[in-house]
């Protein structure tokens, strides 16, 4: 998908919306306001996988490729860090965004389902479930038939159940992004889970940061407005903050 011209004046206003939510709407406001052609309404619809490919797109287009972060391994408490490129996290394909519903045939039963969005993740989350993967799945499974008959959910056997969540991995394999990783002190294996969303909300916030610094400085320095120093280019911005030792 297309990035629209991506101006500071946008972008601190989507920040400053967002900033009091929680991080699931944080990032439906960010891509809100990034793709406007889109309602929150309909980015909150969309699979988990689209929706995290769309937020890749935007790290991707506002600070690079690269992505740093860390991680402890689980078998000897290392602290480790990462470094990969968002190429490394998009290589598999989206489910498409009209893509259900889907079906499953396990233990006898036919389930049809769709995969989750964000509307699920903010359910589970204003919920305070002790079974967030039961909510999920109650949510996220429209019916399931043992021939003619319907089969309640609350009667569906774990197996068949796990059949359906690798049936929801399969379908939108961008929802959960792991990296291989190998601990340099005990060279234990293991998949680091990786989520785009608070990643690319600490830029977000930094960035923000960072940027109204800026703006104090210059507007102390010369008397001028904000939106007159956020139309200033970067590099002339940092032209003008060199001078005053900002």
């Amino acid at each position: 998908m297309p990035l629209p011209s991506l101006n500071p004046e946008t972008l601190l206003t989507a920040w400053e919306e967002a900033a009091p939510e929680f991080p699931v709407r944080r990032a439906l406001i960010l891509l809100a306001r990034v793709w406007p052609h889109r309602s929150p309404q309909q980015w909150a619809d969309a699979p988990i996988g689209v929706r995290d490919a769309s937020l890749i797109s935007l790290q991707e287009a506002l600070f690079g490729s690269r992505l740093d972060t860390t991680a402890v391994c689980p078998n000897c408490g290392e602290r480790l860090e990462l470094t990969f490129g968002t190429k490394d996290i998009s290589d598999a394909q989206p489910a498409l965004e009209a893509a259900g519903p889907l079906h499953v045939e396990t233990d006898g039963c036919r389930i049809e389902f769709r995969v989750p969005n964000s509307m699920d993740l903010i359910a589970i989350t204003d919920s305070g479930s002790a079974d967030p993967r039961a909510l999920l799945l109650r949510r996220c499974i429209l019916s399931a038939h043992r021939g003619d008959s319907e089969v309640e959910f609350g009667t569906l056997a774990p197996g068949a159940l796990t059949a359906v969540v690798n049936a929801m991995a399969a379908a939108d394999p961008q929802a959960e992004i792991r990296i291989e990783t190998e601990c340099v002190a005990c060279s234990h294996r293991w998949p680091v889970l990786f989520d785009i969303v608070p990643y690319l909300w600490s830029e977000v916030e930094d960035w923000a940061c960072r940027l109204l610094n800026d703006v104090h400085s210059l507007a102390s320095a010369y008397g001028w407005s904000e939106r007159d120093i956020l139309s200033l280019s970067p590099q002339r911005r940092r032209h003008y903050l060199d001078l005053v030792g900002g």
